[in-house]
């Protein structure tokens, strides 16, 4: 099995997704969370471990949580497995805003349906299609789903 630096796999990443082809929008959103997490820098540290209120044993500086978790591991620690690790915290954007599709109407939906067939919709097949849509569309304003 092939090992890859992080350094390499955000060349490699960068190289992929500037070769993506337009349409391949899900391909392009997955490389460039994978990226965003390569590139990530932790933004504050704190020590993990047994019976730790990480609230109060914070800082910006990982050498203050480095010095604190070897003082710990000294005290609380056994010859073996340390006890307590210095653990990094990351700062995550919220998410977008989910998108809803516009609106379905009888005319849109018979727009629709020529790109994807050649079968003509009657009036009433339309008015079903609107409904169906519109039905899906409701359930994503009100976040509704399983």
């Amino acid at each position: 099995m092939t090992t890859f630096t992080d350094k390499e796999l955000i060349k490699e990443i960068k190289e992929r997704i500037g070769s993506l082809d337009v349409r391949d929008n899900i391909e392009r959103r997955a490389y460039e969370i994978a990226l965003a997490s390569l590139e990530a820098e932790a933004v504050m540290f704190c020590i993990s471990g047994q019976n730790v209120d990480s609230e109060e044993h914070v800082s910006t500086s990982k050498a203050v949580v480095d010095a604190w978790v070897e003082e710990w591991n000294q005290v609380d620690g056994s010859p073996g497995e340390p006890l307590y690790k210095t653990m990094p915290l990351y700062y995550h954007a919220a998410l977008p805003a989910p998108v809803v599709p516009e609106e379905a109407t009888p005319e849109n939906v018979e727009m629709l349906s020529g790109y994807v067939s050649t079968y003509k919709l009657t009036d009433s097949e339309r008015d079903i299609a609107a409904e169906i849509w519109n039905a899906c569309r409701a359930a994503m304003l009100h976040g509704k789903g399983e």
